[in-house]
């Protein structure tokens, strides 16, 4: 049958040919597609945009129609091989028609060589970065400062359209705003110094790549086809890795059994024994050894399962992609984590998730802890087939219980709420152990008839929650029905009561840390704010002896001074301007610094003020850490409602990581100038006010954007993990946001703040 649809579809169409398919399949190494006349068709990953390394399932929808273009007639039994991303136009072109050398391209880093690493400009184009070139101090490896996936910013120093090569440099770009800096004292145009051309011998796109693929280890190849076997072994020996073939398993077997090899390269279509089947054989014989399995994607989708039970790490289509097979290879390389091979990855599943990994994400998630333990219960009850479930609490002063949290079916009755005091729920708290009930009996009635007033059930249990070292929680699952839970219902209760005690001590701790938060902040302010007062008394005393002077020589007692010279009133007028300022701006700065510690309270808030006090305070640690502080602040902004003491604080904690972290950077790179940039706006569509903080530090991983905001979390040697984690939650607590919006290693970091705008 394979056949006869192979010779159809010969007969059918013809190369290059533009087709419309439908997506029947979608998996992790490419998508299966039907025709409208019924003939099958295969697109490989790499066929499917631009990028080529883009997860399927982020590209294509099961049902989908896709305009594609025919690249391969189906040869022995394949299906018919389409490309999508060769519809698209050429994007050398567009970067032809907006770039030029000299020019500033921003991209995304997608792999390392060990002279350098490539970055994705356009989807479709990559430009070479040489290691020579990744920043303005000495670089050993790319790893050490990127990962993939960081946004840089680089120079063009070559473009090649012909022979679609291109060359980039992240020093000279870094250079070149130093320059600048340094030269206007603000970020405008100016034109590079000539650079040198690219040395020879260094690779760049267009030349072929060579990895250090030594860490792999002795690697094998079983492949029957000569021609597949020979070359990928000499493939793997010029990327510097120890490889040899073997056309039969039973050779191969022998191989393995009198050496070590770290990874094999496996046909799924064998000779006497088909790949499966010998993997079994090597797993008995090296468990360690690594396996990549390649066949046609046919016959991987049709053995998928079978793969993925033996931990296969990853599956090459034939006709095998080198870029592909060099990406994966390099991958594990570097140790990255790779696989395993999962068959129904791309597929959707009807099987429902782990209930624990779930309610685990979801105490996890940022936001008020009330929502979060009700989604917590939903989840807990939905998973335990129980009506409700209920988060009680006893107050440890006034022995009331109370409901922190409920979710199900069964209705409460609040009045009956105040006799829970005498209750098997107090009793759970203060006295510990464990509470399963599968039957209300008359005796069951009696002893748990305050509890039954609240709500109606017939099977029940309940588990006490430990947090911040107190019992003051219990967690009860209810239903109507008798026998509704098992012992089993008990240890999955006890054990969810444990994830939702951690979202009840993180709340805790959170509590506490902002309580701190304006006296953590005034300690680190504390010798910047001294630095700046001192530095104010004394030019106070300084104004007071020339007040003085001043006033001698309007009375010719000066030393020196005749009485028939000009100078008096004029003189004393001027000092004692001067002294009135000097006295002002020190009360101004005093006065910021005592709101830190000041009550807080709920009222309109300008940001504009907000941000002028912060970085009134931050003047003096800037200056000491070399950075210039420049605020650009849109007029006319509307009010937001909370607290200023609140938001305050939060801009100073995100000031402060913003100059220690580029200070850092400066002392690594003496030339380079340090800027902070903070601007504020209005979205008037969305209704929220805008700040902005933009700095030239070293930039965040983008891996790192989420965790930086976690307590604890610190990129800097020496810091406590506090900063920015206050500084969300300080935001979060008046319905704003805050993310980072764009980081570009090593060039510097942009933060977003957003707060709703006063109604009413």
């Amino acid at each position: 049958m394979r056949r006869t649809l192979s010779t159809q579809a010969r007969r059918a169409y013809r190369l290059n040919q533009v087709v419309s398919a439908r997506v029947e399949r979608i998996f992790p190494f490419g998508v299966f597609v039907l025709l409208p006349d019924g003939t099958p068709g295969y697109v490989r990953r790499r066929e499917l945009t631009l990028a080529g390394t883009t997860d399927p399932q982020q590209v294509v929808s099961k049902g989908q129609t896709l305009k594609a273009v025919v690249i391969a007639l189906p040869e022995r039994g394949q299906k018919l091989e389409l490309s999508v991303r060769r519809l698209e136009p050429d994007p050398w072109d567009l970067l032809v028609s907006r770039f030029q050398v000299r020019d500033t391209v921003t991209g995304t880093v997608k792999s390392f060589l060990p002279g350098g690493m490539f970055v994705e400009v356009l989807p479709g184009v990559d430009g070479f970065v040489p290691l020579s070139e990744l920043a303005p101090w000495p670089v050993q490896k790319a790893p050490d400062l990127y990962w993939v996936g960081d946004r840089v910013e680089a120079m063009i120093t070559a473009l090649d359209r012909p022979q679609k090569r291109l060359r980039l440099s992240i020093r000279q770009q870094m250079m070149h705003q130093a320059r600048v800096q340094q030269l206007t004292g603000h970020l405008e145009a100016a034109e590079a110094q000539a650079e040198p051309s690219p040395a020879a011998g260094e690779p760049i796109p267009g030349d072929e790549p060579v990895a250090d693929l030594r860490p792999l280890g002795r690697v094998l190849v079983l492949d029957d086809h000569q021609g597949v076997r020979e070359g990928l072994v000499n493939w793997l020996q010029r990327h510097h890795c120890q490889a040899v073939g073997a056309e039969r398993p039973a050779e191969a077997l022998d191989q393995i059994r009198h050496g070590q090899y770290g990874l094999a390269l496996v046909d799924l279509d064998l000779p006497g024994q088909d790949g499966v089947e010998f993997i079994r054989d090597l797993r008995q014989i090296s468990p360690a050894t690594r396996v990549i399995l390649m066949s046609i994607p046919d016959w991987i989708a049709g053995r998928g399962h079978e793969l993925e039970a033996l931990q296969v790490v990853e599956v090459l289509a034939k006709p095998l992609n080198m870029e592909e097979v060099l990406e994966a290879l390099s991958r594990l390389a570097r140790g990255e984590s790779v696989g395993p091979f999962r068959a129904g990855a791309m597929e959707p599943s009807d099987e429902k998730a782990d209930p624990f990994r779930q309610l685990a994400q979801t105490m996890r998630r940022h936001g008020p802890l009330e929502a979060r333990l009700r989604a917590g219960l939903e989840e807990l009850v939905r998973f335990a087939r129980a009506e409700a479930g209920v988060l009680f609490h006893l107050h440890p002063i006034s022995q009331q219980v109370s409901i922190v949290a409920q979710a199900g079916e069964l209705p409460i009755e609040e009045w009956a709420l105040p006799g829970l005091s005498t209750s098997p729920v107090k009793d759970l708290i203060v006295e510990g152990g464990e509470i399963l009930e599968s039957r209300m009996s008359e005796h069951n009635r009696r002893r748990f008839q305050k509890l039954l007033d609240a709500l109606p059930f017939e099977s029940c249990l309940g588990v006490p929650l430990s947090a911040a070292g107190r019992v003051e929680h219990a967690l009860f699952l209810f239903h109507r029905e008798p026998e509704a839970f098992s012992r089993y219902r008990l240890r999955d209760a006890r054990a969810m009561a444990t994830l939702l005690a951690v979202a009840l001590e993180s709340q805790a701790l959170e509590e506490r840390i902002r309580t701190a938060g304006p006296f953590l902040l005034s300690g680190q302010l504390a010798a910047g704010f001294g630095h700046d007062v001192f530095n104010k008394m004394s030019a106070l005393e300084l104004q007071v002896r020339e007040l003085k002077a001043a006033c001698s020589a309007s009375t010719g007692q000066a030393e020196g001074v005749r009485p028939d010279e000009p100078c008096g009133c004029g003189l004393v007028a001027d000092s004692i301007e001067r002294l009135l300022e000097t006295i002002l701006d020190l009360e101004k700065t005093v006065e910021a610094f005592r709101e830190l510690i000041r009550a807080e309270e709920q009222q309109e808030v300008e940001v504009n003020q907000v941000v002028q006090r912060a970085v009134l305070l931050v003047q003096a640690l800037a200056r000491r850490s070399r950075v210039q502080i420049k605020p650009e602040l849109a007029p006319d902004l509307p009010p937001v409602a909370g607290s200023p003491i609140r938001l305050q604080q939060a801009f100073l904690n995100i000031m402060l990581n913003a100059i220690q972290h580029t200070g850092q950077k400066l002392e690594t790179w003496p030339e380079g100038q340090g800027r902070f940039w903070i601007t504020t706006g209005v979205d008037p569509d969305r209704q929220v006010v805008w700040v902005r903080f933009a700095d030239t530090g070293p930039g965040i991983h983008h891996r790192l954007w989420d965790n930086i905001f976690a307590l604890g979390f610190s990129t800097r040697p020496g810091g406590t993990g506090l900063g920015l984690f206050i500084a969300r939650s300080l935001i979060e607590s008046m319905d704003g946001y805050v993310c980072v919006e764009e980081s570009l290693v090593p060039l510097g970091t942009t933060f977003l703040v957003e707060l709703p705008v006063t109604t009413g």
